[in-house]
């Protein structure tokens, strides 16, 4: 990224946060709007952002971005509260997350036969993972019940997780096919998902230690204590990828970690600065997708990756979600609502990145256009309908106007 392309980014952001509050009160995904940013001033409008030679900052800035993502969503999960206070959460993710890996690979072999089966499990599972960060607004929105809401945040923070985990293991048997090593790719996986794992628990045990320690004793300011926190995830980040494993497999379990450490002291942890730096660095990206990645990927599309990305977005959210709570007590909105609103984001961004450069694949250009025009779609179309999603629910009594007797 260029000295003017940062200068440029630095006024949107700075532009954006003057309207913030305004664009909450609208409901639009703030990554929509920087993604306009980035498709008129990118290459193909003003030409005043440039991603760099080979997208390399893009990638960057995506593996930081959702390096401090994963991290704070993992370190805001309560895995006791989540088994406690309901069953929506579980059956999200022990039956809609494998089930929505199932459906889209039939709906990819369905539309693109081209595509080999491991590769077909590839782009499903890059495609499914839910950002609920991208509609904030609407979850803020005390209009929808609680356990909706916590619901759908306990899905997307362990969504990526997840996801990574499905789709490192299809990449590494669909890469088999192309390198038929079954040592390499037996250890590539095993070292991707086990030690990744363990690396991050143990670095999110001692590190969340050190920090509740350090804040507890006064040793530490509540705005230090938020930055070590950003440290720690990427810290996280690198050792994972220095041991060639996941760094984000290690941020993730570092956040868990780290979670249930803070969580066990009884410590209250700011985590303002950490959640405005992802964020920030989340905006940063979108800008970089629309500046360059979204023409070229509708560009080169065919019909096929349109219909392949509708049905996966729209069609396989809902019969997944639908079938996972089958036999639940939520009515019919909510299971609708949940269905609905499952925008991708940069979870799918990223994991598209990790799929061409870790992958030795047949159909990585379908699978890269096939993300784009996902994450496009969802954008426009999440971001639009959020109205709708606010209208399924009544207005709570608290908010209804008072009747004044005369």
């Amino acid at each position: 990224m260029g000295t003017d392309t940062a200068f440029v980014m630095t006024i949107l952001v700075l532009s954006y946060a003057v309207v913030s509050g305004l664009v909450n009160r609208w409901y639009i995904a703030p990554a929509l709007i920087f993604v306009g940013f980035g498709m008129a001033l990118g290459p193909f409008g003003f030409g005043v952002i440039d991603a760099g030679a080979h997208t390399q900052s893009f990638t960057i800035l995506a593996q930081l971005a959702l390096t401090v993502i994963l991290f704070n969503q993992a370190a805001m999960l309560d895995v006791r509260s989540v088994v406690r206070r309901g069953h929506l959460p579980l059956r999200l993710l022990a039956i809609g997350i494998p089930l929505s890996i199932i459906l889209g690979t039939a709906v990819a072999l369905l539309v693109m036969p081209v595509m080999p089966l491991w590769e077909a499990v590839c782009l499903a599972t890059i495609v499914a993972p839910t950002e609920v960060a991208l509609i904030d607004a609407l979850l803020e929105d005390r209009r929808i019940p609680e356990r909706i809401r916590h619901a759908m945040s306990a899905e997307s923070g362990c969504y990526d997780g997840f996801a990574l985990a499905a789709m490192l293991a299809a990449l590494a048997l669909a890469s088999e096919q192309a390198d038929p090593d079954p040592g390499r790719w037996t250890w590539f996986a095993v070292r991707v998902e086990g030690v990744s794992l363990v690396v991050g628990l143990g670095i999110g045990l001692i590190g969340g230690l050190v920090l509740v320690m350090s804040h507890e004793h006064g040793w530490m300011s509540d705005t230090w204590a938020q930055l070590a926190t950003v440290a720690l995830a990427l810290v996280c980040f690198a050792v994972g990828e220095r041991l060639h494993g996941s760094g984000f497999v290690t941020a993730f379990a570092g956040g868990l970690a780290y979670s249930m450490m803070v969580r066990r002291a009884g410590a209250q942890m700011p985590s303002q600065v950490t959640d405005a730096a992802g964020q920030l660095l989340e905006l940063t990206v979108f800008a970089m997708f629309g500046s360059y990645a979204v023409f070229v990927g509708w560009r080169d599309a065919d019909w096929r990756v349109v219909v392949f990305a509708v049905v996966a977005l729209l069609v396989v959210r809902l019969a997944a979600v639908s079938a996972a709570l089958i036999g639940s007590d939520l009515p019919a909105r909510g299971r609708l609502f949940i269905g609905w609103f499952g925008p991708r984001g940069i979870g799918t961004l990223v994991l598209g990145l990790l799929m061409i450069e870790r992958g030795e694949i047949q159909q990585s250009a379908i699978i890269t256009q096939a993300v784009v025009v996902t994450v496009t779609i969802s954008l426009v179309v999440h971001s639009l309908t959020t109205p709708l999603g606010v209208r399924l629910w009544p207005i709570p009594p608290a908010h209804q106007p008072q009747t004044v007797p005369n």
